[in-house]
């Protein structure tokens, strides 16, 4: 609670409106139980969930996420990938990116392949598949994969 009261006083909240709001995006993200609990103790999934209730502190019309869900349990992921399509569902424009083609299936709407900082495809899933095969039987990563090589890059 204190880490989104800081925030939200940076952003301009009143006070009431900045804890009622608080206390919304914690339900959000399944972390009201431990509003008091300090965040050193959370763990790495608890921790990306605070920093995404933080993030909506402002009510953004667009949302940034940079790779979200990197090293965390699976538990916190899905909690995550529920939280961004109900914020979508509700009408914001969520940028998302990550390496994880999988997620980029499951959350896009339009996806932007980038290849040495280039977009080098953009689309709908159902598109980029079907650029390269049967929509039903094609993976994002195949269709990644297609356009930028198999060889290893260091």
């Amino acid at each position: 609670m204190d880490n989104l009261m800081f925030f939200s006083r940076m952003t301009g909240l009143a006070s009431r409106e900045a804890k009622d709001r608080a206390s919304e995006n914690l339900t959000l993200v399944g972390l009201q139980d431990r509003a008091k609990d300090t965040v050193d103790k959370f763990s790495g999934g608890m921790k990306r969930r605070v920093n995404l209730a933080i993030a909506l502190m402002s009510r953004p019309a667009l949302l940034f996420l940079d790779e979200p869900t990197v090293g965390i349990d699976p538990q916190s992921r899905n909690h995550i990938f529920e939280t961004i399509l109900r914020l979508r569902d509700e009408g914001m424009t969520v940028l998302y990116t990550t390496h994880y083609m999988e997620e980029a299936d499951r959350l896009c709407d339009r996806l932007a392949i980038m290849d040495h900082g280039q977009i080098i495809a953009l689309g709908t899933p159902l598109e980029l598949k079907s650029g390269i095969g049967q929509p039903d039987h094609v993976t994002l990563e195949e269709v990644f994969l297609n356009l930028t090589g198999h060889s290893l890059r260091d």
